[in-house]
């Protein structure tokens, strides 16, 4: 049943007096009677009620509108007006934009300053302003983390075929000795016409010509036409096994026997060799990863690459970023592939060339460069062990590649105590004397590679800045959109419609001015 108030005037003095009268009674008039008022209910009472009652028993309520209430006056600039609360007074009051934002933005906090008081805004605008503030240090960090790391390596695989990675460059490097020298090399060092370069072709031992046998992949094949001697950059001279192939079969690789011949007995004292592991267009040197072999030997040195390439992302960067060369970007007077330590020995020998006027035997060089001679080795000697270099020399640009393959190895070596060889088909029948046994090969048929790529390019960089944005602020490409809309796209489109609005109203009073004129002469 509906029920209304309507109230009655007895007289201008007479005060005002509230009937309560059915909405039946309106329509039908009733007896006083029957007729029934309005009954006032209950409040019920619970949980809330009684909890209502002690925190006004304690006082925190009337100091919780107290504090309110001073929000409410405390004077805001005008940047932050939009804070106060808004007073309705009843009326229907005109929305502002930054109201209507709110009430649809997808940004979290912004949908609690609608209807909230003054100092819930303040206390959410402050909430707000430090998960911003907070989104963009993280957001600066990340990019300085990027401009201090630019690159990283990591692992991209480690099921790369070692079928598809060349075979090193072997090395053998003997530590015998000459005990003799050459008379008439004698009688040139006693007069003092001997050079450098002839002391070190008579004093180093021949390493090719005691490889007696040499197999590859497994085959008899005579790989002894493969072996070529190598100056190292310490000015000793070896043999290097350089075929630069790959091998698809596991336990494949290079076996050598090196025998010292009778000739050889005589002019040296045998006490064993070195090999060395490198990559097949870099010079060995002194710090060349290598192995001992003593004099009659059997050793078996198993090998485990290590894959190292780029990504095509790297290209983008500087080199003072990737702080590395691509393999054809820097040219080597030894070689086009570009590698470290062929660089520095280069470096090295321009450096010398710079203070002594020649640069070392054996060591790389343009052709148009004098060889030091004996008289300028203390020269030579003196440099190497300065300590203080200037920066001109100091600063050779003598980057890592970008990309390489590194080799680790492990060996087995046992002694042969004059047996014969059994495992190599032997040429002569005669039994090994000073004989050492070589073998070379991959100990897996797998490998790991490692990837070299930018830090953060553009696509990581906005899922970067959407992950943090959006755990701090929950915001989206849709909020951003949102506040472009609201803040640029709905005033202009007002701005428009009000332009457009004040357009019409000076053409209705410019054809209203118009047809009175009209009209008043003829009246």
């Amino acid at each position: 049943m509906l029920k209304i108030v309507m109230s009655a005037v007895s007289g201008e003095d007479s005060p005002t007096r509230f009937y309560l009268v059915n909405f039946e009674n309106y329509l039908r008039p009733k007896k006083a009677i029957k007729c029934q008022p309005l009954q006032r209910f209950k409040k019920p009472t619970g949980r809330t009620t009684n909890l209502y009652r002690n925190l006004k028993r304690l006082n925190i309520l009337r100091w919780y509108h107290s504090v309110s209430k001073r929000f409410e006056e405390l004077p805001l600039p005008k940047f932050l007006g939009f804070l106060r609360a808004r007073n309705d007074d009843g009326l229907c009051k005109r929305k502002t934009g930054f109201e209507i934002y709110c009430e649809m933005a997808s940004i979290h906090g912004f949908h609690i300053f609608v209807g909230a008081k003054t100092w819930q805004r303040i206390l959410w605008w402050l909430l707000i302003c430090n998960a911003v503030l907070l989104s963009f240090i993280l957001v600066i960090m990340s990019l300085s983390m990027s401009k201090e790391t630019p690159t990283i390596r990591f692992i991209d695989t480690m099921m790369k075929p070692t079928a598809e990675v060349p075979f090193p460059a072997v090395t053998i490097c003997g530590l015998n000795t000459k005990e003799w020298m050459n008379s008439s090399l004698i009688r040139k060092v006693t007069k003092g016409n001997a050079s450098w370069l002839e002391l070190l072709e008579d004093l180093s031992l021949p390493i090719c010509p005691q490889i007696k046998i040499c197999q590859w992949d497994n085959r008899m094949v005579n790989c002894l036409d493969k072996l070529q001697p190598i100056w190292t950059l310490d000015q000793r001279l070896c043999c290097t096994f350089n075929y630069n192939q790959q091998l698809f079969s596991l336990h494949l690789g290079v076996s050598f026997v090196l025998r010292s011949n009778d000739e050889l007995l005589q002019s040296s004292k045998l006490v064993g060799f070195e090999v060395l592991i490198h990559e097949s267009h870099e010079i060995p040197n002194g710090a060349t990863p290598r192995i001992f072999v003593p004099g009659e030997s059997d050793i078996h040195i198993m090998l485990r690459p290590y894959i190292n390439r780029f990504t095509k992302n790297l290209k983008g960067l500087s080199l003072q970023k990737r702080t590395c060369y691509f393999p054809t970007e820097r040219r080597l007077i030894l070689s086009d592939v570009y590698n470290q330590i062929n660089c520095l020995a280069e470096c090295r020998s321009k450096s010398i060339l710079k203070s002594c006027g020649c640069a070392p035997p054996k060591s790389p060089m343009e052709k148009s460069w004098p060889i030091c001679d004996l008289k300028q080795m203390q020269c030579v000697i003196d440099f190497d062990h300065d300590e203080i270099i200037s920066g001109e020399q100091r600063n050779c640009d003598c980057l890592p590649p970008c990309e390489f393959n590194r080799y680790e190895f492990q060996s087995d070596i046992r002694f042969i105590k004059g047996m014969i060889n059994n495992s190599i088909v032997n040429t002569s029948n005669e039994e090994s004397t000073n004989e050492v046994r070589v073998r070379v090969y991959y100990d897996s048929a797998i490998a790991e590679e490692l990837l070299l790529d930018v830090y953060e390019n553009w696509l990581t960089f906005i899922g970067t800045f959407g992950g943090i944005t959006g755990l701090f602020m929950g915001c989206s490409f849709v909020s951003v959109f949102e506040l472009i809309f609201f803040s640029c796209v709905r005033p202009t489109c007002n701005w428009l419609t009000r332009q457009q609005i004040l357009w019409r109203r000076r053409r209705n009073q410019r054809v209203g001015i118009t047809e009175a004129r009209s009209l008043g002469p003829a009246n």
